[in-house]
């Protein structure tokens, strides 16, 4: 069966080939593609946006890439040319089957407009109307004024301009919901925001695979931590919590005056363990630690690369994510398969992924003196951290089983295709 997928990302292989950079996310989407593409019943090409002039027709390493100029712009924006793109891919490569990877871009809607002939999946990535919700993580729209750069509002890249854009994309990911048939995705969470959007739909459960460093990797153990420290995830907006982290931190260095925090990320440079010219909230960010005290107890590590997420997940002491919302993390995903002691807020997808005092421990977003209270437990109970360590490693390595989780995504394929021929017939 030949198979297209849309995604937001050019992939590194063939990102390599043309010689350009690409993100270091997504990790998951290349190991499933991987995966997909080495399946003897499937023939996989991906089509995305890029930042060059000329349309791009090529094969590397078994999977055909059609990547189309434009960009970012491309990608978030809708555009007239966009429909034109879709059917040029489609008559170039004669899906059987179009995976849309993600609602929160134009094309996969454009795609569903122009085509609504060919069986269509949708994997839910991010949910937009839930992110819009929560995009300020518990500030008000007036204490996100306060904190925004002149400069960061006349280009548009304030928090209240990705907000806004969020909003409006969320619009567009109502209609994008209510148009499909066939939506995967990892929790239950998902499931229940996505059926709630159109409850005619079905739903697959289907897991991901994570970065190779993270398989590879040594596990986390208390002979070889180092105490006291704690990983994050991502701070460039307020979605993500770690103002409330930063708060927790002040707590826990009243007992634990070496107490660091590693906070990779914040889409700027870093230099020193600070970042370069951080943007609005960042710069709020950065305030706030020198209010409280803490310049020598947080250092930024910038944009890592697998490994060295792997290897920051092994020497911290326990792994914290503070999300206002988050369908299944990253970062709780990757520290779980090191085995790194973790906790997380109490919302979205996180809830199926660690069960509070059984395998980790959760907390109610804003509570920060709970995040203080928790980190302390695990710095104080080393047979605790140890029994959390070795529950997080057998279900990480449960739910990304690498040969298992392509293959269940093959079956879905099998099964819309299957579904939609009865229709037919």
């Amino acid at each position: 069966m030949k198979v297209l997928w849309i995604v937001n990302m050019v992939f590194p292989d063939i990102a390599k080939k043309l010689g350009f950079n690409t993100s270091i996310g997504g990790g998951w989407l290349l190991d499933l593609a991987k995966g997909v593409s080495e399946h003897p019943d499937v023939e996989l090409a991906v089509m995305t946006y890029y930042a060059g002039k000329e349309f791009i027709d090529m094969e590397v390493e078994g999977t055909r890439y059609f990547l189309f100029p434009g960009g970012g712009k491309r990608l978030l924006h809708d555009n007239p040319k966009t429909g034109d793109d879709c059917k040029k891919a489609v008559v170039l490569f004669k899906p059987d089957l179009i995976h849309l990877h993600g609602t929160e871009y134009a094309p996969g809607y454009k795609m569903l407009e122009v085509h609504p002939e060919i069986p269509t999946l949708l994997t839910i990535q991010g949910i937009l109307k839930r992110i819009s919700q929560e995009y300020f993580g518990g500030f008000s729209t007036w204490e996100i004024i306060k904190m925004t750069d002149k400069k960061d509002l006349l280009k548009l890249k304030s928090p209240i301009a990705y907000k806004m854009l969020y909003n409006k994309n969320a619009k567009r990911e109502e209609k994008f919901i209510k148009k499909v048939k066939y939506v995967t995705g990892r929790t239950d969470w998902d499931k229940s925001t996505m059926l709630a959007m159109n409850p005619d739909l079905k739903y697959y459960r289907c897991n991901y695979n994570l970065r190779n460093a993270f398989y590879e990797s040594e596990k986390w153990s208390v002979d070889t931590m180092t105490r006291h420290t704690i990983y994050t995830g991502s701070c460039h907006t307020a979605l993500k919590g770690v103002h409330n982290l930063i708060r927790a931190l002040a707590l826990v260095k009243n007992r634990y005056p070496d107490v660091k925090l590693y906070i990779p990320g914040g889409r700027c440079a870093v230099k020193n363990g600070r970042l370069v010219s951080p943007q609005s909230f960042t710069k709020y960010i950065e305030k706030l630690i020198t209010e409280l005290g803490l310049d020598e107890n947080v250092e930024f590590v910038g944009d890592l690369g697998p490994e060295a997420v792997a290897e920051q997940l092994r020497r911290a002491n326990v792994c914290v994510v503070t999300s206002a919302v988050e369908g299944a993390s990253a970062t709780l995903c990757e520290a779980m398969m090191v085995g790194t002691p973790s906790i997380c807020s109490y919302r979205g997808g996180m809830t199926d992924l660690l069960t509070d005092k059984v395998s980790g421990f959760t907390y109610d977003y804003p509570e920060y003196p709970q995040i203080a209270l928790r980190i302390m437990e695990i710095f104080e109970n080393d047979e605790l951290a140890q029994t959390f360590s070795k529950r997080t490693i057998e279900l990480a390595n449960e739910r990304h089983k690498r040969d298992r989780n392509p293959n269940d995504m093959v079956n879905v394929y099998k099964e819309v295709l299957e579904n939609e021929r009865k229709k037919t017939v």
